[in-house]
């Protein structure tokens, strides 16, 4: 569904993007709607809280930059690890969200005129700084039976997110954008 340009859903959209996308236009943003994604994805976030002693699962609406020959896959079936790592697996093999738009612009089709880029909602909930080993988070107990829910690459001020676990991610929005024209100027 298309979010019209005059709804504050739209601007909240549009100003996270162009925080890091400064030199770009959005074209359009679609609102994916998946009731079954949704469903599963609010059964893990209350999965989580509950073996967080209750605690609010953390959550974060992330950048993810693809082909476009994969963008209906995802809109119906979710992300999937299985296919990742073609573009590096640093802090882990699982699906890589970022922070900023402009780190995700640089994995979508530079063949293209215009790119497209979801924004992801991800229970990132407690992390630990990832390592290229991982193929899923690290134990956080003593016991070895509670784990972290995700890794990053830098604790303090994480900017790239790897989750394992698909249910943990509800694909929001795709941005259709496009690189700004650079004006000419005669005199």
């Amino acid at each position: 569904v298309e979010v019209s340009n005059t709804t504050s859903e739209y601007n909240r959209i549009k100003q996270l993007f162009l925080q890091t996308m400064k030199n770009y236009t959005i074209v359009k943003i679609q609102r994916i709607q998946n009731p079954s994604l949704w469903k599963v994805f609010q059964w893990q976030k209350e999965l989580m809280k509950k073996e967080n002693g209750g605690k609010e699962v953390y959550e974060r609406l992330l950048f993810h930059g693809t082909k476009v020959s994969f963008m209906e896959s995802i809109c119906i079936h979710n992300f999937d690890w299985r296919i990742c790592g073609s573009n590096g697996t640093n802090y882990g093999k699982g699906i890589y969200f970022a922070r900023d738009a402009s780190y995700s612009h640089g994995y979508c089709d530079p063949a293209v005129k215009t790119n497209v880029m979801f924004v992801a909602r991800v229970l990132v909930g407690d992390y630990v700084k990832g390592n290229a080993a991982y193929v899923r988070p690290p134990t956080k107990s003593v016991d070895g039976l509670r784990f972290y829910d995700s890794c990053v690459d830098n604790e303090l001020n994480p900017s790239i997110f790897v989750v394992f676990e698909k249910y943990q991610i509800y694909p929001e929005y795709i941005i259709d954008y496009k690189e700004e024209e650079k004006k000419c100027i005669v005199s």
